[in-house]
């Protein structure tokens, strides 16, 4: 019977649509027959079948309210929660504060640890509060080993209990390339090939680099996927640049239509958690040029299922971008693995098994 599982409790402190929402659906939906899961986050751009649902909770959005402290408390007493599952800083903070009055397990997953876009001053007081805090966590969970090195690197405190889990998206239909490219599906007219990205445009994703790039390579389109703060910045910065191959979509619920319709996935991030974007392309089989930092690291092999480049290197990027695009056999062989990497590393069952392991230690 439902009432016999065990509750879980998700705290986000963003609604928006990216990888962190999406890896939270995705959880609850892999694990829903062995779990009870309520979401506490903001309903920003929920799906609109659970906005009613009495097992969710809204929240602010990137706000600590006492208003919404007391809500949760209510809300998982009311409704005998077992386990609170916190993602990202925002919700950690939150899931800390309850925890105090519940006095239930609490799981913490960082999905990126932000010091890199913080002064030297931020930076400090984000390890101090780590550190003063952290104990409180039952267990924290990396997604990535390489964001497991940067908190080591960091001195961030994170005990005995702590695993890796990786994460995962769908299996998706591998793309042909050997299709013949049809831009106006979506909303392109002409017919170049296309180079995408999708990522919030937030600092931490380091956009400009993305134009920068195209203003060099501007035999192909770059389509960017993703609203953010800025969104409007981004818009002025080509329009003053003169570049005119790259298309700002926006936030789109279907990504694997503009996915399918492109030849190579970008990421120029500063740093990544474990990054859902790329594993989405790696998923239909889409070459990867990526930044070589944190996160990216564990996603793609360099010279295997694409290439990684020199964070701010607009001219390497360029020429890895080329090397691939106009070679047709080096193409293919990074399709290849590409593909077959997210089959053998990446898949939703690894992930499922191991929450299902780790849920089941706190239960």
């Amino acid at each position: 019977m439902n009432n016999s599982k065990p509750k879980i409790l998700i705290i986000s402190a963003s609604g928006k649509t990216g990888g962190g929402p999406s890896h939270i659906f995705l959880l609850r939906e892999l694990l829903k027959d062995e779990f009870d899961f309520y979401l506490a986050m903001p309903f920003l751009n929920l799906k609109s079948e659970i906005l009613d649902n009495k097992k969710c909770l809204h929240i602010s959005e990137r706000k600590i309210s006492l208003i919404d402290i007391i809500k949760l408390i209510i809300f998982s007493r009311k409704n005998s929660i077992n386990i609170i599952h916190a993602h990202g800083k925002g919700a950690g903070l939150i899931a800390r504060i309850i925890k105090i009055f519940l006095q239930k397990p609490l799981i913490y997953t960082f999905h990126g640890i932000h010091t890199l876009c913080f002064s030297k001053f931020k930076k400090s007081l984000y390890i101090f509060y780590e550190n003063m805090t952290g104990w409180l966590d039952d267990e924290k969970v990396f997604v990535s080993h390489s964001e497991k090195m940067q908190t080591i690197n960091s001195k961030i405190f994170f005990g005995k209990n702590n695993c890796i889990i990786n994460n995962s998206t769908k299996k998706m239909l591998r793309k042909k390339f050997n299709q013949e490219k049809n831009n106006l599906k979506i909303g392109i007219n002409n017919n170049k090939k296309n180079i995408i990205s999708i990522c919030r445009l937030v600092d931490q994703k380091n956009i400009f680099e993305i134009f920068k790039i195209a203003k060099k390579l501007q035999i192909y389109n770059f389509i960017v996927l993703g609203d953010g703060s800025l969104f409007e910045k981004a818009k002025n910065y080509l329009e003053n640049n003169f570049i005119k191959n790259v298309f700002l979509f926006g936030t789109q619920k279907d990504v694997f239509k503009y996915l399918y319709e492109a030849d190579l996935f970008l990421s120029t991030s500063l740093y990544e958690g474990h990054p859902i974007s790329i594993l989405e392309a790696m998923s239909i089989g889409l070459p990867i040029i990526a930044s070589n930092v944190t996160g990216n690291i564990d996603t793609i092999k360099d010279g295997y299922s694409g290439f990684l480049y020199r964070l701010g290197n607009i001219n390497q990027a360029s020429y890895l971008i080329e090397k691939i695009m106009k070679n047709k056999a080096l193409k293919l062989k990074f399709s290849n693995n590409s593909f077959y990497t997210h089959r053998e590393l990446f898949t939703t069952t690894k992930m499922k098994n191991s929450y299902i392991s780790l849920y089941k230690k706190y239960n």
